[in-house]
């Protein structure tokens, strides 16, 4: 079975599970798995931490963490994709998948280095989906990119596919071509200009996600 259809396969499998196609997560629910994984990484809701694996089940308000040298793959229930590099951490705050109503939300923190792939809430009538890191909050516009820290930046946002905003109180950017990016140097400064990095930069920002 080719990965393709095992992703698929699991995706289905949480859609029966949670029952979550019609309406609005709760924090005991099922709203993802895990369809990559690299090394080690943790699940912590409440006390309680454990162990992922490959198909694992992912929850609402779990912080899942990676270990070092760490990759993984997580796979929501409207297949958007998040990968997250080494010592990251993920917390899902807020998640709504409504095909129905033609609505949906995803609204997330990360810490460190992930690559991020719309699924269907994005292509929804009426989507709201962002992300808060530590020095800045990206709005998503139907879109593939990739952030975290880079070159002694505090963060670094780069756009693989349609577009984003990224915002903190000293400034706002927006990258709506493909190839650029934006920098923020240190916690409270305003994003920096728009560019397009050069090939070697992207590089070493994707291989921050790139499973081995």
């Amino acid at each position: 079975m080719g990965k393709g259809m095992l992703l698929r396969l699991i995706v289905i499998a949480m859609m029966i599970l949670s029952g979550l196609a019609g309406g609005q997560a709760t924090a005991q629910e099922v709203i993802g798995a895990v369809t990559r994984i690299q090394g080690e990484a943790s699940g912590t809701r409440g006390d309680a931490t454990r162990a992922l694996g490959l198909t694992a089940s992912v929850f609402l308000n779990e912080v899942v963490s990676t270990g070092e040298a760490a990759r993984l793959e997580v796979t929501l229930v409207d297949n958007t994709r998040l990968t997250l590099g080494e010592k990251a951490k993920l917390t899902l705050d807020r998640y709504v998948f409504n095909s129905a109503a033609g609505s949906g939300t995803i609204r997330f923190a990360v810490v460190g280095a992930f690559r991020f792939l719309s699924g269907q809430v994005s292509k929804l009538a009426t989507s709201d989906v962002s992300v808060t890191t530590s020095v800045a909050a990206i709005g998503i516009r139907g879109t593939e990119f990739w952030a975290g820290p880079i070159d002694n930046q505090a963060l670094g946002v780069f756009l693989i596919e349609g577009a984003v905003s990224v915002l903190n109180a000293a400034g706002e950017q927006i990258l709506s071509q493909p190839g650029q990016g934006t920098n923020i140097a240190t916690p409270g400064a305003a994003p920096g200009p728009v560019t397009f990095w050069p090939q070697g930069k992207v590089n070493r920002a994707l291989a921050a996600v790139t499973f081995r």
